[in-house]
């Protein structure tokens, strides 16, 4: 590039090839090259899931986002071993007129046929909570789910964990923030956000170790007399009463029990944002928070929980209790026989407290993921039985069951995509032949590609492959997402769809492709698309 800057600069060409049609040229031929390969890579797997999600762009159209997810499995060779690769592609960005289920469905149905892509080969889908998306009759996942009935939904586990918080942070002055910042060095105070999973816990964790520090910042602007004009006074008054509800004992108790909340479910949060993640998995970390919110919810955990609400009300210099002067109101249940004793009303704040606000949070948290994640659970139980082959105690019915269910599971108009009793021998079979301790789906995948057995264990293969291509999350679309902010901002909104996609799809993480071919490669493409001589 340096030597075509000096000889255009000393005139030695006259053409430069550095102009934008030049330049949207090369941009398109890379995003071809791109599209090709992915599409190429997704007709050998042949099964596929198709993972979708919509966000607006700053020209406030509705953006869809298209992601693929497939399994890549290529036997080993003299040249190179084995390799199972489960990976999620973008593909491209349409434009929404309409978000309903029907419209999308439309539009998600069109893009697959003008890519060359078979929806009967579909047999996952990852959406968010949407009602447009995941809706049991007119949902995009009911309306594909009728043309192609082996086409699972996955919600996405994310975003069922997700904690949705209404409030947002207010931005504040920078008299207010300088005052802020007297009292607090070492400031990590955050805002809430509509679209980062983790902000809710990085917002409560300031406060909960902040506290004393936002209360004195609190208490100096509403005592500062030089604020006279109408915002200034209104943000006094404000000032005045947040320092007043912070200060209180059961705020401060509630503040320890969100951040203790929030922190575990942040872990869990991360780890179902990982591409690798599978079904059983995904269910083990679910379980283990659920097991956490139950074990919190004793009296030792409560006891624990108000001891460390105790150590930050000594810091803003507050009653170390719950204010017995604090009416609790006793409501009696009417007796519907003679019979029945009447309950004992709770005239303990403490007790109350506990009751109505502890154990309802934590009543209310585990219910959820006992709805939420119901679905998720049913798939688990229908592919489970492939989980650890070999080492799971199970009877020899019981195997031909799981085996003969899946098999009706992967059925449509009279084929199924397997044969239950072949894929019972074959499990079998290989059950014998493997590590227990390494037997998990993707590991005995690419043991049989490894030993070359694809031909002996055709079912028991094509069963695995279609259990790794079941979406867990849709955190590939949203990562998408932050791409699309970067590509189409405010100096470039007006750009067009087509340049939009192009780009989009030259992501940092298409660069592993990139490397794969050559530059000669490129540039002979474009030097054909270029070329003006006529061979005779």
């Amino acid at each position: 590039m340096s030597k075509h800057i000096q000889r255009i600069t000393k005139s030695e060409i006259h053409t430069t090839y550095l102009g934008k049609t030049i330049q949207n040229e090369i941009v398109e031929l890379l995003a071809n090259k791109i599209k090709n390969d992915i599409l190429a890579k997704l007709e050998r797997a042949k099964y596929y899931s198709l993972i979708l999600d919509c966000t607006p762009d700053i020209s406030h159209m509705e953006q869809m986002t298209v992601v693929f997810r497939f399994v890549s499995a290529t036997e080993s060779s003299s040249e190179k071993p084995a390799e199972v690769v489960v990976s999620e592609h973008f593909v491209t960005f349409l434009e929404l007129q309409d978000t309903t289920g029907a419209n999308m469905t439309k539009v998600v149905i069109d893009k697959l046929q003008e890519l060359g892509v078979n929806l009967d080969d579909m047999r996952g889908q990852g959406y968010d909570n949407g009602a447009n998306m995941r809706g049991k009759y007119n949902g995009v996942q009911a309306r594909i789910r009728q043309l192609n009935p082996r086409a699972f939904f996955v919600p996405c586990s994310a975003h069922s964990l997700n904690l949705v918080l209404n409030d947002a942070a207010n931005c504040s002055s920078t008299h207010r923030w300088s005052i802020l910042l007297n009292h607090l060095s070492d400031l990590t105070i955050k805002p809430l956000s509509a679209t980062r999973w983790e902000s809710r816990v990085g917002a409560v964790r300031a406060l909960r170790f902040q506290i004393s520090g936002v209360y004195d910042a609190l208490i100096e602007i509403a005592e500062d007399n030089t604020l006279t004009t109408a915002p200034q006074v209104k943000s006094r008054a404000e000032a005045k009463g947040i320092a007043r509800n912070i200060s209180n004992f059961k705020f401060v108790c509630s503040l320890v029990l969100w951040y203790d909340i929030l922190f575990q479910i942040n872990i869990v949060s991360k780890m179902l944002q990982s591409q690798a993640l599978d079904l059983s998995l995904a269910l083990e970390h679910l379980n283990a928070t659920k097991s956490f919110l139950c074990d919190y919810r004793c009296d030792e955990e409560f006891a624990a929980m108000v001891e460390n609400a105790k150590k930050l009300a000594v810091e803003l210099e507050i009653f170390e209790g719950f204010d017995v002067d604090d009416p609790v109101r006793v409501r009696r249940k009417s007796r519907q026989f003679l019979y029945e004793g009447r309950d004992e009303p709770i005239v303990s704040p403490e007790q109350n407290f506990r009751v109505s606000f502890f154990n309802r949070i934590l009543d209310i948290a585990i219910q959820a993921i006992n709805e939420r994640f119901t679905q998720l659970s049913e798939y688990n139980e229908l592919f489970g039985f492939l989980y650890n082959i070999g080492s799971k105690p199970l009877t020899d019915d019981e195997l031909l069951k799981h085996c003969k269910d899946l098999h009706l599971a992967l059925m449509s108009d009279d084929q199924s995509d397997i044969n239950g009793v072949e894929l019972w021998y074959e499990i079998k079979a290989i059950g014998r032949r493997l590590d227990t301790s390494n037997s998990d789906p993707k590991s005995v995948l690419t043991c049989i590609y490894t030993s070359n057995v694809v031909e002996v264990f055709p079912n028991l293969s094509i069963a695995l492959r279609i259990l790794l291509t079941l979406p867990v999350t849709v955190a590939s679309v949203e990562r998408s997402f932050s791409k699309l902010k970067i590509i189409k901002s405010y100096l470039r909104s007006q750009m067009c769809q087509d340049r939009l996609v192009e780009l989009a799809s030259q992501l940092p993480s298409k660069k592993k492709l990139l490397i794969i071919w050559t530059l000669k490669d490129l540039i002979k493409d474009f030097a054909e698309l270029k070329a003006r001589k006529i061979h005779f």
